[in-house]
């Protein structure tokens, strides 16, 4: 009986631990960012080029420039490209200030247990 429960812990926490969000930072908010591009910056959305970007330097480019430049919004968009006519968005990241905002942009869709929130994905780590 003890072995079974501690097999069925083991798959519970196995299980757990290979979900992950699409809120699970790729790179630590200290990780030194590379050397990037504004490309646009708008209230709702900022482009940021960064050239042969990976997984990780666009989520540290992104943590940088939201540290930068969130200043009083309370949501917008931030994505990477590795030219400026890219086709494909490297990471991408969706801020909210407070879960209020969150829930009303998204329709509950966002959650945290912290605010503010980053929400990132990557559709294009590796490239072409």
């Amino acid at each position: 009986m003890r072995r079974q429960a501690t097999a069925l812990t083991a798959v519970l926490l196995l299980g757990l631990t290979a979900c992950g969000g699409t809120d699970e930072p790729t790179s630590s908010p200290d990780t030194k960012p590379p050397a990037y591009t504004t490309l646009k910056d708008s209230s709702r959305l900022a482009e940021l080029l960064v050239a042969d970007a990976t997984k990780g330097s666009a989520t540290a480019a992104i943590h940088d420039w939201i540290a930068k430049n969130a200043g009083d919004r309370k949501a917008f968009t931030v994505q990477v490209v590795r030219t400026k006519d890219a086709g494909a968005i490297v990471c991408r990241a969706e801020y909210y200030a407070d879960e209020q905002t969150a829930k009303v942009q998204t329709g509950g869709r966002v959650t945290a247990d912290q605010w503010p929130h980053t929400d990132l994905e990557c559709p294009d780590p590796a490239g072409p």
